[in-house]
Formats: C-alpha cells, sequence, structure tokens
C-alpha cells in the first residue's frame, strides 16, 4: 500500500497485544464496536464554535495548533479551526495541549512542533519517550466530495461510491442530487456555472440529505467548490484513547450494510439539518494492529491496517540494541514543521 502520512495522529500500538480479531466476512467483535459507536455518538454533535458543524470537524489541525511558541503549556488557547474542511487530521481539546508540551522529561526538552530535528539528527536517539495522551483523547479525520450547484437544478453529481463487503471493495454509482429547498441561490453567492450530470440509468438518485454536507460561506472553498456550494462527508476516521490503548474507528457512506452498520444503535444521530443521516455510515472499529481494518473511500488503506500503518511509519529501531521507540503520534507528517 501507499505510505502516506495524514497529520499528527496519536497512535502508541507498539507492546499493544491483540484485543480482538476481525474476519473478512463473519460478524463484527461486539466489544470494539460497541465502543466505537458510543464515542462517535458524543464527537458528531454540534460544536460550540459553528452551528451545524459536529466536534470533530472543528478540532484544530497541526497547522493550527503549531508553532507552540506564544501557546501556555498547560493548553493552547486561542487556537481556533481555519479550514473545517481540512482533511489532515483534527484534535481534541486534550490531544493538541499535550503537542504543545516537552517529548521527554527532564529540563530543555523541546515541545513536540519542534522535536524532530531533535529526533532525525540526534547521535543517540532518547530511551524514553513521554509523549502520552490521557484517556479521553480524540482525533478525527475528514473526507470530504464537492457537489456544485448546477445551473440546471434536475441535474446532480454523479459519484462512484467505494463500500466494503468483507475485506473487498465494491463501487456503487449514484447521483447526489439537491432538495428543493437548497437549490434556492443565496443573495451572497454568485450564480452556480457548473452544468452537472444529468441523470442516468446506472446511477440513481440519492438526496443530499442522505449524506452530512456543509454548505459553504462566502469566502470559503473546497476543490472547485465554492459559496453556496456543498462539502459532502464520504468518509471518516475517529480515534480514541480508551484506558490506555487507541481504538481506531473508521466510517463510510453505506447505508445498506448490515455487516458493518447492523450493530448501530438506534438513537445514532448528530447535528446537522437533518440528525439522522448519521445512521448511513457504516463503521469498522479495533484496539489491535494486525487485523484488517481500513476504509474502502482510502485507497491507501485497502485491504490494510490503519493502524499498523501509522505505527510503522512513527518508529525509531535503534541500531545498537533492536530496540524500538515509537512517537505516541505520527511524527512523519513532516509539512507539520514546515
Amino acid at each position: 500500500m501507499l505510505r502516506r502520512t495524514f497529520g499528527w495522529i496519536a497512535v502508541c500500538f507498539l507492546g499493544v497485544g491483540s484485543v480482538t480479531v476481525i474476519f473478512s466476512q463473519s460478524p463484527r467483535s461486539e466489544s470494539p464496536r460497541i465502543e466505537a459507536w458510543k464515542l462517535a455518538r458524543d464527537v458528531i454533535q454540534e460544536s460550540a464554535t459553528r452551528k451545524g458543524i459536529p466536534k470533530f470537524v472543528a478540532w484544530s489541525t497541526a497547522r493550527e495548533i503549531f508553532p507552540c511558541s506564544g501557546h501556555a503549556r498547560a493548553g493552547v488557547p486561542g487556537v481556533s479551526t481555519h479550514n473545517l474542511l481540512d482533511e489532515s487530521f483534527h484534535y481534541s481539546p486534550e490531544v493538541a495541549a499535550r503537542m504543545c508540551q516537552p517529548l521527554t522529561p527532564g529540563a530543555g526538552s523541546p515541545p513536540l512542533d519542534s522535536a524532530r530535528v531533535m529526533w532525525e539528527e540526534s547521535e543517540h536517539q532518547p530511551s524514553t519517550i513521554a509523549l502520552t495522551f490521557p484517556d479521553g483523547a480524540h482525533l478525527a479525520g475528514a473526507f470530504w466530495n464537492p457537489v456544485r450547484r448546477s445551473a440546471d437544478s434536475r441535474n446532480g453529481k454523479i459519484v462512484q461510491m467505494a463500500i466494503r463487503l468483507g475485506d473487498e471493495v465494491r463501487t456503487r454509482r449514484i447521483r447526489i442530487i439537491l432538495p428543493e429547498r437548497l437549490r434556492t441561490d443565496s443573495a451572497v453567492c454568485e450564480p452556480p456555472t457548473s452544468k452537472g450530470d444529468p441523470a442516468a440509468a446506472d446511477a440513481p438518485d440519492v438526496p443530499l440529505d442522505e449524506f452530512f454536507w456543509v454548505r459553504l460561506k462566502p469566502g470559503e472553498r473546497y476543490n472547485g467548490a465554492s459559496c453556496g456550494d456543498f462539502a459532502v462527508l464520504m468518509a471518516f476516521h475517529l480515534v480514541h484513547k480508551v484506558q490506555g490503548r487507541w481504538l481506531w474507528t473508521t466510517f463510510w457512506w453505506d447505508p445498506e450494510s448490515k455487516e458493518f452498520g447492523g450493530d448501530r444503535p438506534r438513537d445514532f444521530q448528530g447535528t446537522g439539518e437533518v440528525p439522522r443521516t448519521w445512521r448511513n455510515y457504516a463503521m469498522d472499529a479495533s484496539f489491535d494492529s494486525t487485523s484488517k481494518i481500513f476504509n474502502p473511500w482510502r485507497i491507501e488503506e485497502r485491504k490494510d491496517n490503519c493502524a499498523r500503518c501509522h505505527a510503522e511509519v512513527t518508529v525509531y529501531k535503534s541500531a545498537t540494541s533492536g530496540a524500538q521507540i515509537s512517537f505516541d503520534s505520527v511524527t512523519a507528517a513532516r509539512n507539520h514543521f514546515q
């Protein structure tokens, strides 16, 4: 698989034993999934910073947390999310605070944003890494698809939806259409210029309200979409620190999946104009870094284990002792240090 970095993800899987094994075609183990639905339900509720935006989307990215200079050691006051649709990882306040604390114990240890140079260039890498996050820490990544308003209101956008059947990835072709109430142009936005896609026999129409979406405000842009257009949530990761372990969970749009959505709580809903739409997302979850857990929407993750992948790019292997030292965060995101 492609070895991409996704930002500073809290992940410390060295020494974590196999908690549950996920088999591709068998029912998913209940314990991590029950916990995963519960934790997700909390972070998809409305944030305190913008109406209709879930907490996990409003959390800060590393680009907004770093540099740490000027932030208090005990927290990260004044941090605000400038780009809600940034597909880098977003960090809960507990994680944001920890990311500006010293990397290792002892006086003079650099904070995390300036630690990479020390880590890579030091002749003797530190034997102890104090970078751990408290239980209740969360991080998230959201992956969007732009849906532009069409000059012809009858048209929509055809999307190839990636879904899972066991460990196999399938594609379903749909056409996302705007409900009548959202076809009215805002006076503050330019008229639509996109031609859009006409109806197609092999692409059934799916109303936008079957997804969680964000309507772009004046000045906001996303991948060709601008004021009055929509960013549609296709998939997302949520990672939670639970009793000293990281619980990896990943969601993708597939309202028909029984394998990955049949155990969804009946009251699973969140913020947005249509709270029930969160029930249309399927989910996989595991504490384990050896079994397969991946998001079909993320090509580089398919048929792999996202936890193991991220752990591999954070590990320093000692040339003399064979020991492995891991950051409790993905330190390979070099762009966050530039």
